[in-house]
């Protein structure tokens, strides 16, 4: 399919190819992943089209491609907001784990799911504002380096190659259907985690509340959102991302860049949770 959509967004990889590229047609979206596919999805998010699939691109591939990197996005253009945040449910209700590239929110998360908590949501949570803000579930399944998978404490057979370009896995217990919380349900807290990288913090584990402000602006970092030029939509996103910082408990967390400190750091996260 042939199309010269009006490009208003590119998201380059590190030595400078295009990774992403989202634009505007008459009446519609071209989402571009360069090399592999094209998702065309109409103004409501109602429909979406994939074309352009290279040879390359498996049918695992696509997959991938539409319900982790499409998807998150089409939750914005269909009124709701998303974080790039992974979730687990506990007693005290739902807890979303943050942050930037490689801090840990899957893996984390994956310690908290073989520990019994049942898992919400793997790098996108989607919300919704009832009588509180409430976290609205994904599927079961975490995209984890085999690294990872090892470091929780989790055989590798039960997971499964993401797509082709990419070694990372989806894993999941599949011990029960209990490992997965598929119902909406209040989100508790959101922690914004950064790796303790000296020496001297190695072994500290911290987590300090952020005041609706600083909350605020952590939270517009890993917001999903879908048209950068739609003035309403940039305007509705702040507004409801600001109800979320006053009320939800929006905390910095931060952890030892170390497997062996995950049970420490989810008790620390239990306990904060039980304040």
């Amino acid at each position: 399919m042939q199309f010269n959509p009006q490009w208003y967004l590119r998201l380059r990889l590190p030595g400078g190819k295009t990774w992403f590229r989202s634009g505007k047609l008459a009446n519609s979206y071209v989402l571009s992943f360069p090399g592999l596919a094209d998702f065309v999805v109409d103004r409501s998010g109602s429909q979406i089209v994939c074309c352009n699939a290279s040879r390359d691109a498996t049918i695992r591939t696509i997959r991938h491609l539409l319900i982790d990197q499409v998807l998150p996005l089409i939750v914005n253009l269909r009124g709701h907001e998303a974080l790039h945040a992974t979730a687990v449910a506990t007693q005290r209700g739902i807890c979303a784990f943050t942050g930037a590239t490689g801090t840990g929110k899957s893996t984390l998360a994956g310690s908290f799911v073989l520990a019994g908590y049942p898992l919400v949501s793997d790098d996108c949570l989607a919300m919704a504002e009832r009588k509180t803000i409430v976290a609205l579930p994904g599927y079961p399944g975490l995209r984890l380096w085999d690294d990872s998978i090892r470091g929780i404490g989790a055989p590798l057979q039960n997971s499964k190659p993401v797509a082709h370009y990419t070694v990372k896995s989806r894993w999941s217990r599949h011990a029960s259907t209990n490992d997965f919380h598929s119902k909406p349900q209040r989100l508790a807290r959101v922690y914004l985690l950064k790796r303790a990288r000296s020496r001297r913090d190695s072994t500290r584990i911290a987590i300090r509340p952020l005041a609706p402000a600083e909350a605020l602006i952590g939270l517009i970092k890993v917001a999903y959102r879908f048209d950068i030029t739609d003035p309403a939509m940039l305007e509705r996103q702040f507004h409801f991302l600001s109800r979320v910082a006053e009320q939800v408990p929006v905390k910095r967390l931060v952890m030892p860049d170390d497997f062996s400190a995950l049970a420490d750091v989810r008790q620390a996260v239990l306990r904060d949770l039980s304040e």
